[in-house]
């Protein structure tokens, strides 16, 4: 018995072909923006250039030697002779000290010039009472009548109250000395002998680099208990060095001697010929880094003018490859075989299609890699830019338009 075609039967057949129409419309769109997204990828070109394995170091330029220029008195600064950049030479004037007497300290002094003059009237009347005591025991001796012990023992006395004397005498002087050092900071022996001037004299020739003190400034002079006050620090800027730090990864690689680059970006990043002279033995912890610092002479062949203080970079090369092969790093991929991470770069092919190809790698300056012998690229080589940046997906749109 026929089976009756119905309305109905032919609805489901219409929407079952709508629905198989449709879904290999999808599959094939698919399919289609799949393959299209596959050849949609920038390429790069590898370059021949000259490759230098180097270490970077970020510091400062320093003077080799910096002097501190103090006072060896207290007191208040009266005059300022010099200036942040003027040339000095040594034993130049370059500020005066005025001394401001303490009153307590006056007063002290003088009760010991006071005490002094006393002991010193008291001294003398005992040598003369023991004088007279020794011409008696003396003449007594010589008669007969007294003893040699009792002689030598007048005679001792006699010595004793004239060595009190002349201790007394002796305080006296340190102590109008003192007086005098109260009232105006020194003696003309000290003056004399350069202990203690109010004239503070440039240690050494060079520039002045800092003046931190001005006019009425109070200051202090070196001690046991204090630095003292700093009047000016002067610097010879022919002999600078540079100082900055590298990361505890690098410090293997580097030994005193080793040529340096230093680069200035104050001075439009010239860049000044050095030498590595130290590498610190221990390493500083720096947020969580360990960085040594390091050191470097510096060679200044045009006698350019340098600033103390300048930011500069020490480039230390390691080792230099002439014409070799670079590929922009960011380009490398890795992937994981027996448990190692291999390099390995997509390479555009004359069909359009890219394919893997294993590297060897060299030197790395953190921009570029060197490719080394024995990898499968030549200079001609379309590297597929597999993790596009914003500015490469804009280069590809407009290449695509």
């Amino acid at each position: 018995m026929k089976k009756k075609f119905t309305w109905k039967k032919a609805i489901y057949i219409v929407l079952g072909l709508l629905f198989a129409v449709a879904l290999f419309s999808g599959i094939g769109y698919l399919v289609k923006s799949n393959s299209k997204e596959s050849e949609a990828f920038l390429t790069r070109k590898p370059s021949v250039q000259n490759m230098d394995d180097k270490v970077m170091a970020t510091g400062k330029i320093t003077p080799k030697e910096e002097i501190e220029i103090k006072p060896n008195i207290a007191g208040i600064i009266d005059k300022i002779l010099v200036k942040e950049g003027d040339k000095v030479e040594a034993g130049q004037l370059i500020a005066t000290v005025r001394i401001v007497p303490s009153i307590s300290e006056v007063n002290a002094a003088q009760q010991e010039v006071q005490n002094a003059q006393l002991q010193i009237g008291n001294s003398q009347l005992n040598v003369s009472n023991m004088q007279k005591q020794f011409d008696m025991q003396e003449k007594l001796y010589k008669q007969g009548v007294a003893s040699k012990q009792e002689y030598l023992n007048s005679q001792q006395q006699l010595f004793s109250q004239q060595q009190s004397l002349k201790n007394a005498q002796q305080q006296l002087n340190t102590a109008q000395k003192r007086l005098q050092i109260a009232k105006t900071g020194a003696t003309p022996e000290l003056q004399g002998q350069g202990l203690a001037t109010t004239q503070i004299r440039s240690k050494t020739s060079g520039t002045v680099l800092e003046v931190p003190v001005k006019v009425g400034s109070q200051v202090i002079e070196a001690n046991n208990f204090n630095a003292g006050t700093t009047i000016c620090s002067v610097a010879d800027l022919n002999s600078l060095i540079f100082k900055g730090e590298i990361d505890e990864a690098q410090a293997g690689k580097l030994k005193e001697g080793m040529d340096m680059n230093i680069v200035i970006g104050a001075l439009q990043n010239k860049t000044f010929p050095g030498k590595l002279t130290m590498i610190a033995p221990k390493g500083k912890d720096n947020a969580g880094t360990i960085k040594f610092p390091v050191e470097g002479d510096v060679t200044n062949p045009n006698n350019e003018y340098i600033r103390a203080g300048f930011s500069a970079n020490g480039e230390i090369v390691l080792s230099s490859q002439k014409n070799a092969l670079l590929l922009d790093e960011s380009l490398v991929q890795y992937e994981k075989k027996q448990g190692k991470d291999v390099p390995f770069i997509e390479v555009k092919q004359k069909d359009g299609k890219f394919k893997k190809t294993y590297l060897k790698l060299g030197a790395s300056d953190g921009i570029n890699v060197q490719v080394l012998p024995g990898s499968n690229i030549t200079k001609d080589s379309e590297v597929k830019v597999w993790n596009p940046s914003d500015k490469d997906k804009e280069e590809l749109k407009s290449k695509q338009k």
